[in-house]
C-alpha cells in the first residue's frame, strides 16, 4: 500500500500537557499496519481514566481547542438522515445496537479508553450510513463492529488485546485476513478520515473548565467517570445521533452534575454552556430529556444488578469464518466516490459554520 494516513485533529501532547493546532493536520508518514497485533498477556485491569493531564494546559488552550472541535465536529456526525435510516429499517437498527452493546462490554473487559470505544462506534455508524448495508446478516455486522474497534485500538490503545482476543462474546470468529481487510474497506469508505469528534472528545476540556469551580481532584475524576459511562449508554440509542456531539456532552453533563453533586451547579453549567453555539439551545433542552430518561434507566439496572452494558457474556462455541467465506465485493464501492463529495461539502459547511461561531466563542 502507498497510502499514507492523514487525520485531521488537534494534537494533544500528553507528556507536557501542550495542545497544538499543528495547523489543524497531522500526517503519519507510514503506511497502514495490517499486520496483526502480537500476542501477549494482557494486564486487564488498569487504574481508571483520570483527568490530571488537561490541568496543564492554559485557558487559551481550552478555548482554542473547544472550537476546533466545535468547527470539525459536524463532519463526522449523520443527523437525522442516518435516524431515518435505522428508524426504516429495523434489522440493522437491532443489529446496531447489539454491536455496540458488545463493543462496551469490551471497554469493561479490557479497560479501553471511552475514547477509543466511541470513535469505534462513530467508525461502524458512518460506515453504515455510507454503504446502507443492504441484504446484510449479522455475521457482516460482527465483522464490522471487530474490524472497526481494531482500528480505534490502533490509535488509541498502548497495549492492545490480540484480534483472537477482542473477539470473545461475538457469535462469530474471524480469521485475521478477513478482519484486516474488512479494515481497509472500512478505511476507503470512511475517506481516511478517522480521528472523530464524538461526544467524549470534549470531556477532558469541561473538567479542566470545572477545575476552578470544584478544587478537589477525587471528585471531578468521579464525575468525568459517570459523565463517560452516560456517554457509553447514550451511544446504545441511536436516536442521539440527530444531536451534535457537543449537544449530547453538554446533556449528559447537566444530568450528571444534578445527581452526583446535587447542589447549585448552575453557575459552573453556564459558564460552559457559552462554548456552545447560540442555535442550538432548543436541541439541548430536548437531549437533556432524553439524557435524563438514560440516567434513569442505568440507575435501576444498577440497583436491579442488571447493567445496561454487561460486564460478563455467557460463553458459547463460536463458528468461525474464514477469509474465502466472505465476498466484502458485495459491499457497494461506488458510494467511496460520493463520500468523497460528501466529505469536500462537509469541509466548506464546517468552514462556514466555524467564521459564524469564532466571534460567539472568542
Amino acid at each position: 500500500m502507498d497510502e499514507f494516513l492523514l487525520c485531521q485533529e488537534v494534537m494533544f501532547d500528553r507528556k507536557n500537557g501542550i495542545l497544538e493546532d499543528a495547523n489543524d493536520f497531522l500526517l503519519c508518514d507510514e503506511v497502514w499496519d495490517m499486520s496483526p497485533v502480537i500476542e501477549h498477556t494482557r494486564q486487564h485491569h488498569k487504574p481508571k481514566e483520570m483527568n490530571t493531564l488537561v490541568h496543564h494546559i492554559t485557558k487559551e488552550d481550552c478555548e482554542r481547542s473547544f472550537a476546533n472541535c466545535l468547527r470539525k465536529e459536524m463532519k463526522y456526525m449523520l443527523g437525522s438522515g442516518y435516524v431515518n435510516l435505522l428508524e426504516c429499517n429495523p434489522f440493522v437498527a437491532t443489529c446496531r445496537f447489539k454491536a455496540i452493546q458488545w463493543l462496551i462490554h469490551s471497554h469493561r473487559r479490557f479497560n479501553f479508553c471511552v475514547g477509543t470505544v466511541l470513535n469505534a462506534v462513530n467508525y461502524v455508524d458512518r460506515f453504515i450510513y455510507i454503504n446502507k448495508c443492504h441484504g446484510w446478516n449479522y455475521l457482516m455486522m460482527e465483522l464490522l463492529s471487530v474490524a472497526s474497534l481494531s482500528i480505534a485500538i490502533k490509535f488509541g490503545e498502548t497495549s492492545p488485546p490480540s484480534l483472537n482476543e477482542i473477539q470473545e462474546g461475538l457469535e462469530y470468529s474471524f480469521e485475521v485476513k478477513l478482519i484486516q481487510r474488512m479494515e481497509l474497506r472500512i478505511l476507503e469508505s470512511l475517506g481516511w478520515e478517522l480521528n472523530s469528534i464524538t461526544p467524549h472528545s470534549y470531556v477532558e476540556l469541561i473538567v479542566w473548565e470545572l477545575n476552578s469551580y470544584f478544587k478537589n481532584h477525587l471528585v471531578l475524576d468521579e464525575l468525568s467517570s459517570r459523565l463517560n459511562d452516560l456517554l457509553l449508554a447514550s451511544s446504545l440509542d441511536y436516536k442521539f445521533l440527530k444531536y451534535r456531539p457537543c449537544v449530547i456532552v453538554m446533556s449528559g453533563l447537566r444530568c450528571v452534575l444534578e445527581d452526583f453533586l446535587q447542589l447549585t451547579y448552575q453557575d459552573c453549567l453556564s459558564h460552559i454552556s457559552n462554548f456552545i453555539p447560540p442555535d442550538q439551545t432548543e436541541n439541548l433542552q430536548t437531549c437533556c430529556k432524553m439524557m435524563q430518561e438514560t440516567l434513569v434507566r442505568c440507575c435501576k439496572s444498577e440497583a436491579n444488578g442488571n447493567p445496561s452494558s454487561p460486564d460478563t457474556v455467557l460463553i458459547k462455541e463460536q463458528v468461525a469464518i474464514f477469509e474465502e467465506q466472505i465476498d466484502l465485493s458485495l459491499i457497494d464501492g461506488s458510494n467511496l466516490q460520493k463520500k468523497k463529495n460528501l466529505v469536500k461539502r462537509k469541509r466548506e459547511e464546517d468552514d462556514g459554520c466555524f467564521i459564524k461561531h469564532k466571534k460567539y466563542v472568542d
